[in-house]
């Protein structure tokens, strides 16, 4: 089994709240060598460069043994431990554990921590690097709020997909969107507890507001200008020339470019100055709609017949009019109803947990890879199972697609399992 310390898991800020990063996660990130390309620097300033990540140690000791680099142009045989802060080397001992002496890079996901040099027992003094900003998608994406590890169907998948039966395909995909939405309710929860209502909505909206790649400034933003300051005159050229360099302006296709949903942000609170108390305030009609179809059971494959008994389109005309004032486009509204809003009014009791996980099962899906919507079709009609595509499907598969692919880098790095596909990883 692999080592387990209590600082392998770090809790940061995303979409959802506090996200729980495993080292086991960055560790795959590094076998892999998914990186972005660039001209790498440790610590000390010398160039880097990764010939081989080196075998995966599954025992005590370093993560990674036999790596090898290059510095400066020398060539490099040696270990690499891979920690979220700098702090963890003292924390978990390495700095007076011989079997530690060999490691000749430390990889840490967070930069800054203690200012002091990173000793081996024997006294050697290893390089160091933050892998943070060269990995491809965002920590949240990687950390299961995003479709796939790295955005692209694992094999596996398809091949299992197109072999299974149709009602043993649907059994996972209901396990899996159900872990998914606990996660996020569970997320949301301690956001909630660490800044309230208001400070909640407003950090996690103008997080996901943010492309992937621009996640980390927006909600910088949000933590540094609290939701009044974002109705004042010319916040936009703000926070534009104030966070302009670490922002990818460029990403994504027109209508969801940086500066259009920063406007976009800023011309709700400014119209709107009371948009996180009006979405506490969920029409009565629309919640005994709510009660009275879970009192009285649902098919909870029939994603039609539970739109239409709880009016679901009314309840999105309540969002995007009363709430949000229109100020996003639709399918942007959608993705913030499904992974960021029903989960907040279940996490905080607005909402009973089973009505909104209802909600957001049978909700509209929100823009998802093609590749995505193909398979699930072809798992439906195989068996006839004429079921409808929506947001819980989707939410099954980017569970199931992520358990794979664990298993695909749990292989390539030579870790045995006698898990079958689509089981829990």
């Amino acid at each position: 089994m692999l080592k387990s310390y209590p600082s392998k898991v770090a809790e940061i800020q995303g979409p959802y709240g506090p996200l729980q990063v495993l080292e086991n996660t960055i560790q795959k990130v590094w076998a892999l060598q998914h990186l972005q390309p660039g001209e790498w620097k440790t610590r000390t300033g010398e160039r880097l460069s990764i010939k081989s990540p080196g075998r995966w140690n599954r025992s005590a000791g370093p993560d990674f043994k036999e790596a090898v680099m290059e510095l400066d142009g020398r060539t490099i045989v040696g270990d690499v431990e891979i920690h979220l802060y700098r702090e963890d080397w003292w924390r978990h001992g390495h700095a007076v554990d011989p079997a530690y002496n060999e490691v000749a890079l430390h990889v840490v996901l967070f930069a800054g921590g203690l200012d002091q040099p990173v000793l081996t027992q024997r006294g050697s003094l290893p390089q160091e690097w933050e892998i943070g900003p060269w990995i491809r998608e965002d920590v949240e994406a990687i950390s299961g709020g995003s479709p796939g590890l790295f955005g692209e169907l694992v094999p596996e998948l398809i091949e299992w997909m197109e072999s299974d039966t149709g009602s043993r395909i649907c059994e996972r995909l209901l396990v899996g969107a159900d872990r998914r939405w606990q996660d996020k309710v569970s997320m949301a929860r301690c956001l909630h507890d660490d800044h309230g209502w208001t400070g909640a909505l407003h950090r996690l909206t103008l997080y996901y507001l943010g492309h992937p790649s621009n996640r980390r400034a927006f909600f910088l933003m949000a933590e540094t200008i609290p939701l009044p300051g974002w109705s004042a005159k010319g916040i936009v050229d703000e926070v534009r020339n104030r966070w302009g360099p670490s922002i990818r302006w460029g990403c994504g296709r027109p209508a969801n470019r940086p500066l259009r949903r920063l406007k976009e942000y800023a011309a709700l609170v400014a119209a709107s100055p009371g948009w996180t108390e009006e979405l506490k305030q969920v029409p009565a009609g629309l919640l005994a709609k709510l009660v009275r179809e879970l009192h009285h059971g649902f098919l909870p494959l029939d994603s039609g017949g539970f739109r239409r008994s709880v009016q679901l389109a009314t309840w999105e005309n309540w969002l995007s009019t009363r709430v949000l004032n229109h100020h996003f486009n639709p399918n942007l509204i959608r993705r913030l109803w499904v992974d960021v809003y029903l989960p907040l009014l279940a996490a905080t009791g607005k909402l009973d947990n089973e009505g909104a996980m209802m909600l957001w099962f049978h909700s509209h899906a929100a823009a998802f890879p093609e590749s995505y919507r193909n398979l699930l079709r072809a798992a439906f009609l195989r068996e006839d199972q004429c079921l409808t595509l929506c947001n819980g499907w989707i939410q099954g598969i980017l569970w199931l697609e992520d358990q794979m692919r664990i298993e695909r880098v749990r292989s390539a790095i030579g870790w045995n399992s006698d898990r079958s596909a689509g089981s829990d990883a």
